[in-house]
């Protein structure tokens, strides 16, 4: 209740804003987006047609990958665990079926291991290996929607609450730009790591089996319309604390209550960004 009082006294982000009459302040005590802090819904609305609009009219880059130190193939080869034969085989296996990848050609030839390309693949990217239960699902899972553990085959798997750490598992990559959404989504710091993929996305599957009730995909067909309906289900659910980030094709709202529940919602980009491109003409 002192913290809820203490946050009346908090400057609002609104540059524009008229403090709402008591009444006004008893019914809504104001909501932060992001560190801004905003006094009533009238403003709140401002604050997120304002960072809404700013992170649909960026730019679309393209994915930019980190290099690998050393092919996959060559990383085998040079642990001793396949020979040049071998890996000459599986590149022109590969060079057929263009959408396989190098270690899961491998595996198939029974070549290597999971295991073994799991250890390689985290060699190249210089992030350690986390070794997954493939019947338990990490708490830590609860913290990322279902969605994105399922689009960049990637689990929470264990967050260090005295270090505010999230470590992160990746079945084949390490997507920085999903760990700085993260970041900024959850105010933590992330490290990533890479598990076997099999067990990894098992445990996905197992997420979204959970019947995850405070995640939604929406769709909007207007900047308007997403602030609109971002707004409306922050003011039902008495959100005091609103995030917001991009995390590649789609937009990712969390939103949080005064008891710490946290209700997240996904909005794709590209219907967003067509609306935008049909209004200015370009």
């Amino acid at each position: 209740m002192l913290k809820r009082a203490i946050s009346w006294l908090n400057p609002c982000a609104n540059p524009e804003c008229k403090a709402p009459r008591l009444r006004a302040r008893v019914q809504y005590s104001g909501a932060h987006l992001g560190r801004d802090r905003f006094c009533s819904p009238e403003c709140l609305n401002w604050g997120l047609a304002k960072q809404l609009g700013e992170i649909l009219h960026k730019p679309k880059k393209s994915l930019i990958r980190r290099r690998h130190r050393i092919p996959l193939g060559l990383e085998l080869i040079s642990r001793g665990e396949i020979d040049t034969e071998i890996l000459r085989k599986a590149l022109q296996t590969q060079k057929l079926n263009p959408q396989q990848r190098l270690g899961q050609i491998l595996i198939s030839m029974s070549a290597v291991s999971e295991e073994q390309v799991t250890s390689a693949v985290a060699a190249q990217w210089a992030v350690p290996v986390f070794r997954l239960s493939p019947d338990r699902l990490p708490p830590a899972a609860n913290l990322v929607p279902y969605f994105l553990m399922q689009q960049y085959k990637m689990l929470p798997v264990h967050f260090a609450e005295t270090q505010n750490k999230l470590h992160v598992a990746f079945a084949e990559t390490v997507d920085h730009s999903i760990l700085y959404s993260i970041e900024q989504m959850l105010g933590v710091s992330t490290t990533p790591c890479i598990a076997d993929e099999s067990i990894l996305m098992r445990l996905v599957t197992m997420a979204g089996e959970q019947g995850r009730t405070s995640e939604y995909f929406l769709k909007s067909s207007s900047e308007a319309e997403l602030v609109s309906m971002v707004a409306g289900y922050s003011m039902r659910l008495q959100a005091e604390q609103i995030s917001a980030a991009s995390c590649h094709e789609c937009i990712w709202v969390r939103a949080s209550s005064r008891d710490k529940t946290s209700t997240h919602f996904l909005f794709p980009l590209d219907p967003l960004r067509d609306a935008l491109t049909n209004e200015t003409g370009y």
